[in-house]
């Protein structure tokens, strides 16, 4: 469990990327989004 949290990402984090995609101008299509930990133990 303790590996798991350690590389777990932060809600706000994820909040900032969905935000990020929907706030994009209408001209923009966001097909897909991968959110990831940039760092891994």
């Amino acid at each position: 469990m303790r590996t798991y949290r350690a590389n777990s990402i932060p809600p706000d984090s994820i909040a900032g990327a969905i935000s990020y995609a929907i706030g994009q101008p209408p001209g923009v299509d966001v097909n897909e989004l991968v959110i990831r930990p940039a760092r891994q133990r």
